[in-house]
């Protein structure tokens, strides 16, 4: 059963984690004040491991040098404490994946996103994995956690492999969307490397995208903890064969913002308005799915794309009057979450009692969801 603590007050003001995030990127000699290491590395850095495959074929059994336990676990802890905002900005990553053309091919290939069904099962495997990696122990080889975690890095060697021998077979591979090949050199035919230490990266990114605007998310919190949160996301990487060279989480809390605005303004953003073939049966199998379970229209699709292109500054997303008065009302209730005494806590265990439902959901109660949900929007 998924337990989560009860809202725990903060102190630090969202104005001055902006103000000090602005000071980093404007003078990054002066990041050491705020961090520990000096920013070094960029998304060209990162992009150097599209021919790199994803698995470092590093010991599972034995934890790195650099890792430190009570970091490591102070990370967890984060995620705890801030679930709401950390799950909404972990949805939202998943609904932009899909503009990325590798990680959407991947998708495609296995199928697993081509229906409301299929995204449904796969969102409740994630958020299983998610759930189990924050509260077990990922580092006791003999865990359910750990087990979790090498069964997704095999799962991905088992993708990667089918996908080459199958191009390899057909003699030919996806075509490459042109805003992911930016600063990546070309690669063909047989040197073509699937789920690449650069694929792994920007999947990770998914996951502490929100590290550059917490506030967005209604998350309160230091910079020190968002670095937590950031170091036990390398640590996690590491576990799934990711190279220190190539995870983005093995810098400090400005260099990891640095690669992800990289990766929004160089990626995310055309990527969305211009989207690759495949992006828009993933996006909608993914967000009906979310309907199967939800009974409404909390988090219909324009609602969902409102709050992507209000996160990264575009222009208003065209939608009808009610679902913009949602997303109003989304938009509020996110960033009053910890602000509002209680708030937090009655979130957290709303949304905890939500995934403990999902982890069980069968696929037969997802199929009666669909029938209700189609029922309902057929009779409106």
């Amino acid at each position: 059963m998924l337990t989560m603590p009860a809202t725990v007050a903060m102190t630090t003001i969202s104005r001055d984690l902006r103000h000090l995030r602005r000071v980093v990127f404007l003078f990054p000699s002066l990041s050491h004040q705020a961090t520990m290491t000096t920013m070094s590395r960029d998304l060209r850095d990162l992009q150097k491991g599209a021919t790199v495959p994803g698995d470092s074929r590093a010991p599972h059994d034995v934890m790195p040098p650099w890792m430190d336990r009570n970091r490591f676990n102070r990370g967890r802890e984060f995620f705890q404490r801030h679930l709401p905002g950390i799950f909404l900005s972990q949805y939202m990553a998943l609904l932009v994946g899909f503009s990325l053309r590798p990680l959407l091919d991947v998708l495609l290939y296995t199928g697993k996103s081509s229906s409301p069904e299929q995204a449904m099962k796969r969102y409740i495997s994630t958020v299983r994995r998610l759930i189990l990696w924050h509260d077990g122990d990922v580092w006791d080889v003999n865990s359910k956690a750990h087990r979790s975690v090498m069964a997704v890095r095999n799962m991905h060697g088992r993708v990667a492999r089918a996908i080459t021998k199958d191009r390899k077979g057909r003699g030919c591979e996806p075509e490459h969307n042109e805003n992911y090949s930016s600063g990546v050199t070309a690669v063909s035919g047989s040197d073509r490397v699937y789920i690449s230490q650069y694929d792994m990266a920007l999947t990770q990114a998914g996951f502490i995208g929100f590290v550059l605007y917490p506030e967005k998310f209604g998350i309160l919190c230091t910079i020190a903890e968002l670095e937590d949160y950031i170091f036990f996301w390398r640590g996690i990487g590491y576990l799934l064969g990711m190279e220190d060279e190539y995870n983005m989480c093995s810098g400090n809390y400005a260099e990891t913002c640095r690669i992800i605005s990289q990766i929004e303004n160089e990626l995310i953003k055309p990527g969305f308005q211009n989207p690759p073939e495949g992006f828009d049966l993933a996006t909608t199998s993914f967000i009906d799915g979310m309907q199967l379970y939800l009974k409404g229209n909390h988090l219909a699709k324009d609602v969902m794309f409102s709050f992507v292109y209000d996160l990264m500054d575009l222009p208003m997303y065209k939608v009808s009057l009610d679902d913009l008065y949602m997303f109003i009302a989304m938009k509020g209730v996110v960033f009053n979450t910890e602000r509002v005494p209680g708030l937090s806590g009655f979130a957290i265990s709303h949304l905890s009692a939500v995934l403990n439902d999902l982890a069980v959901l069968p696929t037969a109660g997802i199929k009666a969801k669909r029938s209700v949900i189609a029922e309902n929007k057929s009779s409106s």
